[in-house]
């Protein structure tokens, strides 16, 4: 993802838990750890991969009622995804943000996914549902204007990221280093966002 969002966490299980909530901790703390070794539009290295197979073990161990719910199918979505099986967790993702309209990182995850299969059109539409649900998340906004501007649309782009900045202008230092913006980094359009002091 051009930028990144909060990691969900099931809160710690109690030392009543159920099997059902050690095994969705687990899984959440094995895709943490295997995230932490990927490197954006890099390929997997294998001790990540293990950890994030891992991840999916644990997940494959709740009754099928539990495995298809929001939060256990976005910890399998989000280790698919970052395994780079895009098309494999595009089902979790989607899944996941039936499941909680609101959950941003389904959303994410959903057009991070989409974009690298080519489907820019579609990664916008599932970002656009995104910001329905949850109309005042920068990384939304930040993450449409990227899409945007490789689609070629200036104008959306610089309106999402000008909303992005507004509420967060941290979006603001990104814009320097994130490719996705190359197509409009020299329209004047562009270059007042990102460097307007508001």
């Amino acid at each position: 993802m051009p930028a990144e969002a909060a990691r969900p966490t099931p809160p710690a299980p109690p030392a009543s838990a159920t099997p059902r909530q050690i095994l969705l901790r687990r899984a959440a703390g094995y895709l943490e750890l295997g995230e932490l070794l990927v490197e954006p539009d890099a390929e997997t290295p294998a001790h990540a991969r293990r950890l994030l197979e891992r991840s999916l073990d644990e997940l494959r161990q709740l009754p099928e009622e539990v495995r298809r719910g929001g939060l256990a199918s976005l910890l399998a979505g989000e280790a698919l995804r970052a395994m780079g099986r895009w098309e494999e967790a595009l089902d979790p993702l989607e899944r996941a943000a039936t499941a909680d309209s609101e959950r941003m990182q389904a959303w994410l995850g959903l057009g991070w996914c989409l974009k690298r299969l080519g489907r820019l059109s579609d990664a916008i539409r599932a970002l656009d549902a995104g910001l329905t649900a949850a109309p005042r998340q920068p990384i939304l906004l930040y993450n449409l204007a990227c899409y945007h501007s490789l689609a070629g649309d200036v104008p959306a782009a610089i309106d999402h990221l000008t909303r992005a900045i507004a509420i967060d202008a941290r979006f603001r230092d990104l814009t320097g280093r994130e490719r996705d913006f190359d197509p409009i980094r020299s329209d004047p359009r562009f270059v007042a966002a990102t460097h307007l002091i508001v």
